[in-house]
């Protein structure tokens, strides 16, 4: 059994120790660092250590690629270095990367908010995965009481994924993140979200649908940090405790229904529309995005795509843009199995098949940092197999009716809609994935030296 404290204590060692860790979080495969001073990481050594798979510095996070073992890893790198103990100085202090570029700043604010939510996604998309395809099988009735409930268990996963956003957003930029996510719930509520005709000092209420909508939470954190820190200087310390909660969530409950939540609702309804322009165009539109998302991936930024997915899928109950990922995972499966069927080095062979399946069955990593980036002409064979499956997706307007993972064992979010044509097509665009990122890593080939 793997003594992850040790492995902890390494990595925490490498990027600098804890007075470098501005703060941290992790996704499904991957350890996020926001590091103080990235020129104090002994790389090299953090690659020497076998549980590590890959290396991204991008979007003004330093990510360490881990697998399945990430959680395990987390909770005793999280022990030895909680984030209420790092130094508030260091906490305060930007990095070097996000000092440069405004555009990695937002990245790396929207990503280190989502990742920590993607857990409520997927538990809400696999009970709906799964709650449909019992009801097609006719496994279930939809009228049963078992139905009932795990439906509420999938519905409400979505309904108030914003207010846990809204958490994730408020630890990361440093503010009360319970008055934040209280006030997203608030917002939710059936008698606010959706509702017309409302008023607030005799001034009329746009009507926004917060609920399922990311969009406004991510957009009001920021600005309830900026009032936080502008009402502590003039608040007297003996009444801080009792008053500044109270200033803070009426001031950003008033800007938020007034300004944020109307600007979050407009601009979550152009990400929608925009979706549904970009599948106007046919197959190739879908072709180009599928082609990327395996790049999306090694950089660590496919998590920021997240609001666009959740506000398409709230404006028409579908996503057609997050089926790139199907393409794109299916397509690294079949180029790290190609890999592993033409390889000389008995090495490569077993790696890459097993790389491969675990592409198929649970996780990309694996296969992205194993083998198609490190012998490189590999990962150019997934990207022209994602843009050609990615084409098929767009010429059958494939649709995802859920959130989650795109693997062999997640294939129940395409079911939906009036029949299961929709769920055939997307398991022959998951084939042809795997098929054409087979032959044109095969045919490309690559060299093992």
């Amino acid at each position: 059994m793997k003594n992850y404290k040790e492995i902890a204590e390494s990595i925490i060692e490498f990027v600098g120790g804890k007075e470098n860790i501005t703060s941290h979080t992790h996704c499904m495969t991957r350890l996020r660092f926001v590091l103080a001073d990235t020129g104090k990481v002994h790389e090299d050594a953090i690659k020497a250590l076998p549980e590590v798979q890959g290396i991204v510095n991008k979007a003004g996070q330093y990510q360490l690629v881990i697998g399945p073992e990430v959680d395990s890893l987390y909770d005793q790198i999280n022990l030895l270095c909680p984030m209420k103990d790092i130094d508030e100085k260091t906490v305060e202090k930007e990095s070097k990367e996000e000092k440069k570029s405004l555009f990695n700043t937002v990245l790396s604010y929207v990503s280190g908010s989502i990742a920590p939510a993607l857990s409520v996604l997927i538990t809400a998309g696999f009970t709906s995965a799964f709650l449909t395809l019992f009801v097609q099988f006719g496994w279930l009735s939809n009228e049963s009481p078992t139905y009932l409930i795990f439906n509420q268990l999938q519905s409400l996963g979505f309904t108030y994924l914003p207010v846990m956003v809204a958490f994730g957003a408020a630890k990361r930029l440093k503010t009360n993140e319970y008055l934040a996510a209280f006030i997203i719930l608030v917002l939710s509520s059936e008698a606010i979200t959706g509702v017309e005709g409302l008023s607030l000092f005799g001034i009329d209420l746009m009507t926004v649908n917060y609920a399922s909508n990311i969009v406004p939470a991510l957009c009001m954190v920021p600005i309830m940090a900026i009032i936080d820190k502008k009402i502590t200087c003039y608040i007297p310390n003996v009444a801080k405790a009792a008053f500044k909660p109270f200033v803070l969530g009426i001031l950003t409950f008033i800007v938020t229904v007034f300004v944020i939540g109307p600007l979050g609702a407009i601009v979550g309804n152009l990400l929608g529309e925009f979706c549904i322009w970009i599948s106007g165009f046919g197959g190739f539109s879908m072709g180009i995005l599928s082609a990327l998302h395996p790049i999306l991936v090694m950089f660590g930024v496919h998590t920021v795509l997240t609001p666009i997915f959740i506000s398409e899928t709230a404006l028409y109950g579908y996503s057609i843009l997050s089926a790139k990922a199907l393409a794109g995972n299916f397509a690294m499966a079949g180029a790290a199995l190609a890999v592993g069927f033409k390889a000389r080095k008995l090495e490569n062979k077993s790696s890459s098949i097993t790389a491969g399946v675990t592409a198929l069955l649970s996780v990309t990593e694996p296969a992205l940092y194993g083998t198609l980036l490190r012998l490189r002409k590999p990962f150019i064979g997934a990207i022209i197999g994602a843009g050609l499956s990615g084409i098929a997706l767009g010429l059958f307007h494939v649709k995802c009716y859920a959130g989650g993972p795109s693997t062999v064992f997640t294939m129940a979010l395409y079911m939906g809609g009036d029949s299961m044509t929709n769920f055939y097509l997307a398991c022959l665009c998951a084939v042809l994935a795997v098929v054409f990122g087979f032959i044109a890593t095969w045919l490309i080939g690559f060299d093992e030296e």
